[in-house]
Parts: structure tokens; C-alpha cells; sequence
């Protein structure tokens, strides 16, 4: 005896490919009154595809891929800058970790010093922010200096500048356009024993300066861009942000509420 089909009414077909991805199959079995595998075969049926592909958000294992960081890294956000990642069931039983569209871009906006953006497609999480244009250029700007090579001849300049004696960290990191770190892992590279000159770090900061430091650190910009801005060494704009208020975890700069201006 073949068994009864019950022939699907337009209406719960349009609720199907309105909510598909919203709410888990379960759900919609249970409103409609039908098995979850006949679920899954209508929605095949009419080219739903995949229900993960198909919500305001994104899975954690997908974000992953998508911005080329560890998995795991990304469930550490959570503890470590308050990533809010959600459990959300798409199917019966196993419930999926993701974040929303919406609170992706609300945690961005005050986490900007977490994500690289430089390598990740525009528009890949939806239409952007403003803010973003400059978030990703900043963050273009700080690659250029982080992942260039050293050739020969930037290794004979950087040993004629640090012999010289006379030349600061953030004179050699800009004469080679590359960070202070770069400059400082380099020299332990070729193990140079010449240090670059002192830079005197216990000038004043301006009123002028130190809002430009916040402005630049609010617009995404690296500790290291931000220095090379003021004419700075990046060691000393860290420790006056520090005592501005502002609180590095795994060298990622977290603004608190009790900064200083």
C-alpha cells in the first residue's frame, strides 16, 4: 500500500523559501505538520540549497574560511573581546555555532584592531559600513610594511644605518618601509650587535597629539602607522595608550571606558 503524500499548499511554500535558513527544519516539520525529511526534499526540490547559506549570518567554521583564521582562534574571541557567537539549530537536533550579519558589524566597528582586512573580497559579509573603506585600507598600509621580503641591499642599508649611530628605530623603519619589529627581529636575524640611537621617551605628549592617537587607533590604523604619524617610536605610543587606559591582549590594543585624553 503506498502511502498518503500530501500535496504542499502555496502558501507554505512561500513560508519555506521566506524562512529557510531562519528557522531550524525542525520548526518548520512541526508547523507544517510534516517529517523533516520531507522538509529537506521540498526544499531540494524547489533549489533552496543548503539552510547554512541561507540566514542573516554566517557560521563560525565559514567565517573561518572566509578571513584565513583558526577556528578555535575564533571561539577564543568570544572569552577574549566579547565575539558574539551564537548556537543556532538548522536542522533537528545538532545546533551550529554563528554570528549575525548585524552583530558582526556591531563588534567590528569597536574591535577593528582584531580582524585583517586587507585580504578579505569587499562585500563577501554584505553591504559595508563606511568605516570599512578606511579599516581596509589601514589595514593594506600596515601589509605593505609587515610582509615585504628582505632583499640584499635593504639588509647592507639597514647595517650602514645602524652603524652610523645616529639614527632612531623609527628613522630606520621608515627610511625602509617596514615596521619597528621588522626592523628589531632583523637585526637579531643577521646578529647585528649595533643598536639604532634612543629615541627620548620622556617628551610630553601634546593635547593634539594624543587625540590624534585615539582618532587613528578609532579609524583602525596599527600602533606602528600611528607612530611613523607622529613621528614617534611605536614602543612609546604603546606605553602612552597604556597609560591612557587602553589594555593589550595578545598585542591587540582594547579601548576601556576609563581612557584618558
Amino acid at each position: 500500500m503506498v502511502g498518503r503524500y500530501t500535496l504542499w499548499r502555496k502558501e507554505e511554500v512561500a513560508y519555506l523559501e521566506q524562512y529557510w535558513g531562519i528557522y531550524s527544519i525542525k520548526h518548520m516539520a512541526k508547523k507544517f505538520g510534516r517529517s523533516v525529511d520531507a522538509v529537506k526534499l521540498k526544499a531540494q526540490r524547489i533549489g533552496l540549497g543548503d539552510a547554512r547559506l541561507h540566514f542573516e549570518g554566517i557560521t563560525i567554521l565559514q567565517l573561518s574560511e572566509a578571513i584565513g583564521v583558526d577556528y578555535n582562534c575564533i571561539k577564543s574571541w568570544g572569552k577574549r573581546f566579547g565575539f558574539p557567537i551564537k548556537l543556532k539549530l538548522f536542522s533537528t537536533e545538532q545546533k551550529v555555532k554563528v554570528v549575525y550579519y548585524r552583530d558582526l558589524w556591531k563588534w567590528l566597528k569597536t574591535h577593528k584592531h582584531v580582524v585583517d582586512f586587507s585580504r578579505i573580497e569587499p562585500g563577501i559579509f554584505g553591504p559595508e559600513p563606511d568605516w570599512m573603506k578606511e579599516k581596509r585600507n589601514a589595514d593594506l598600509v600596515a601589509k605593505k610594511k609587515r610582509g615585504k621580503p628582505w632583499s640584499e641591499d635593504d639588509d647592507l642599508l639597514l647595517k650602514s644605518l645602524v652603524n652610523a649611530y645616529r639614527y632612531t628605530y623609527p628613522e630606520i623603519a621608515a627610511r625602509l618601509q617596514r615596521t619597528e619589529g621588522s626592523v628589531k627581529r632583523r637585526l637579531m636575524e643577521l646578529k647585528i650587535k649595533a643598536r639604532p640611537v634612543r629615541i627620548g621617551n620622556h617628551t610630553k605628549y601634546t593635547l593634539q597629539e594624543v587625540k590624534q592617537i585615539v582618532d587613528l587607533y578609532d579609524r583602525g590604523y596599527s600602533i606602528d602607522v600611528i607612530a611613523e604619524r607622529l613621528g614617534k617610536s611605536a614602543l612609546g605610543v604603546r606605553g602612552k595608550m597604556e597609560r591612557m587606559g587602553y589594555r593589550f591582549k595578545g598585542g591587540v590594543p582594547i579601548v576601556s571606558k576609563d581612557v584618558v585624553i
